[in-house]
C-alpha cells in the first residue's frame, strides 16, 4: 500500500484541498516562496519548480467560487464549468491559496515541505485540517517507516505535535533554532 494514485478531494465550507497536480499553480506558488512569512525557501525559475512537484506528493489549498458567468480574474487558477439540470452554465473558479508538499517515495518514508496558507486566509482553521488531510494520508500506510519535517516555529511545532502526532528528534529547543521532527510510521522497526 502506498499513497493513492488516484486523486483525493476534500471540500469544506467554500473550499478545498486536492491531491491534482493539474490545479497547481506553479506561478502562485513561487510568488508565496518570495514572501517572507514563507521563511524557508525563496523562488526558483518556474520549470525548476514544475520539476520540483511532478517528484513529489502534492495537495493544493483552494477558495471556491461559483458562477453563472465567466470570471477573467488574474488571481483564479482553474475554471471549471458544469452544466446543470436545467440546462445552465455554472463554472467553479479555484483561486489557489495554500500548499504542502510531501517528499516521499510513497511508500516507506516522507518529508513534509512547503506548507503555507496564505495570511489573509489564515485564522479560519484551512492550515490544521491541511495538516489534517496529509496524515489522513499517511496513517494508513502499512510500511511507512517515517514521517519527518523541519520547523523553526513554535506554533507550528505544537501544531504537528498535536495533529500529527510528531516530536522534536533531536534535543535543541524550537526557541534556539529550527527542530526536526518525526513520527515512527507502522513500518518502523523498534
Amino acid at each position: 500500500m502506498s499513497l493513492p494514485t488516484e486523486t483525493r478531494n476534500w471540500v469544506r465550507d467554500g473550499f478545498l484541498i486536492s491531491t491534482d497536480k493539474t490545479l497547481l499553480s506553479i506561478p502562485a506558488i513561487n510568488a508565496v516562496f518570495d514572501q517572507e512569512y514563507v521563511y524557508w525557501t525563496t523562488a526558483v525559475p518556474d520549470e525548476i519548480l514544475q520539476q520540483i512537484v511532478d517528484g513529489s506528493f502534492c495537495l493544493g489549498v483552494y477558495k471556491t467560487t461559483t458562477q453563472s458567468t465567466h470570471s477573467t480574474d488574474p488571481a483564479v487558477s482553474e475554471t471549471h464549468s458544469t452544466t446543470t439540470n436545467a440546462g445552465a452554465s455554472v463554472s467553479t473558479h479555484l483561486e489557489q491559496i495554500g500548499f504542502a508538499r510531501l517528499v516521499t517515495d510513497n511508500t516507506t518514508i516522507a518529508f513534509l515541505t512547503d506548507l503555507y496558507v496564505l495570511p489573509e486566509y489564515q485564522g479560519f482553521g484551512l492550515g490544521g485540517w491541511l495538516i489534517d488531510c496529509v496524515d489522513e494520508l499517511l496513517s494508513p500506510l502499512p510500511y511507512l517507516r517515517w514521517a519527518l519535517l523541519r520547523t523553526s516555529s513554535q506554533k507550528s511545532k505544537e501544531s504537528y505535535e498535536k495533529r500529527l502526532g510528531m516530536r522534536v528528534l533531536d534535543t535543541v529547543d524550537v526557541s534556539q533554532g529550527t527542530v526536526v521532527m518525526g513520527k515512527k510510521g507502522r513500518g518502523a522497526m523498534g
